[in-house]
């Protein structure tokens, strides 16, 4: 977004552009204000500011407002005007400023304020640039601008200053971490990164740890060093977990940033059990010592039932013979057979 620098720049080179042309400014007869207009400026932004003109002197005054590109030295004073020409609008400022070219009545001792548009061009190439938008007290256009050409007329320098856009483009292409952490040589956590961009960047932050309440329980850098990723370039970020002797799951998170101006956040998370080695081993011999109380007590009861049958078929029958009792029809009569 476009932004006024600071009213000291803005001082400084005001007061080098007055005192260039010092004698002139005083006997001017259209006091313009501000001086200047000290930009930074993006492809098609469009800006609108307002230039206040007052007539100084007993009379009525035509003023004509001109456009001319200019070139500025290292001081910042005028060195020359350069004349309007059609060019390639990309880099030509005086393409984007509209300003009236209609004639512009000044009362005496009148003020009046006149808008000032600048149009950046969409293809605008990174640069600064410079404008003299002139206000001519004459009495026709044609003689306006063969006036600003020359220098010492009233007028507000625009300053542009188009920084040139950078393409940083980085993104988290994985983010992992064994399921099951069991012991220290799979207590490591990966982060790769892929610059996708066209400009080398440096991406930098942390891995956060959390319990399964959702506490904090520890956290690790990444690129601590600040290594630099070239453009097309992908590379793996590798912290330990803070913890080994805890037990439960456990949520990671990791978030970078990066870019000089405005930063950029990427984020991502996993999950994980961690179950220390003493633990699990401890458990497998819990596990094997109940297996082998089951199989002892199941072994056990099958036994003694197998027993029981074995000792219940051997007992012996005994049937009487010597009963005597008196013939019914549903008797069963057993015979002894020879």
């Amino acid at each position: 977004m476009p932004s006024l620098s600071s009213f000291s720049t803005a001082t400084a080179f005001a007061v080098v552009l007055l005192c260039t042309n010092a004698t002139v400014v005083l006997a001017a007869d259209v006091l313009v204000t501000p001086p200047l207009f000290d930009l930074e400026v993006a492809p098609r932004d469009v800006i609108t500011k307002e230039v206040m003109l007052t007539n100084t002197t007993d009379h009525k005054l035509d003023v004509f407002a001109t456009v001319n590109e200019i070139a500025v030295d290292e001081g910042g004073s005028i060195k020359e005007f350069v004349s309007p020409v059609m060019t390639d609008q990309t880099v030509t400022v005086t393409s984007w400023i509209e300003v009236t070219r209609g004639v512009i009545e000044l009362e005496p001792h009148g003020t009046t304020t006149i808008p000032v548009t600048l149009r950046v061009h969409q293809n605008a190439a990174p640069r600064t640039y410079h404008a003299f938008i002139g206000f001519v007290s004459t009495s026709n256009r044609p003689e306006a601008e063969a006036k600003a050409l020359q220098g010492g007329e009233s007028g507000v320098v625009l300053k542009a200053v188009l920084q040139e856009k950078k393409n940083e483009l980085l993104r988290i292409a994985s983010f992992a971490v064994d399921r099951f952490v069991l012991s220290e040589q799979n207590r490591r956590v990966t982060v790769e990164v892929q610059n996708s961009g066209d400009d080398t960047s440096v991406v930098q932050g942390e891995v956060i740890f959390y319990n399964s309440r959702g506490e904090e329980v520890g956290s690790a850098k990444v690129n601590d060093e600040g290594r630099s990723l070239a453009p097309k370039e992908t590379a793996q970020y590798t912290v330990t977990i803070p913890f080994y002797d805890k037990l439960g799951r456990f949520k990671a998170n990791v978030k970078l940033e990066y870019g000089e101006e405005k930063k950029t956040l990427l984020f991502d998370t996993t999950q994980f059990f961690m179950i220390p080695l003493m633990v699990l081993i401890a458990l497998a011999v819990s596990i094997g010592l109940v297996s082998l109380v089951v199989t002892y007590l199941l072994r056990r009861m099958f036994y003694v039932e197998l027993h029981d049958e074995d000792e219940a078929s051997q007992l012996p029958l005994y049937v009487r013979t010597d009963r005597e009792h008196e013939t019914k029809d549903h008797d069963i009569h057993i015979s002894k057979t020879e």
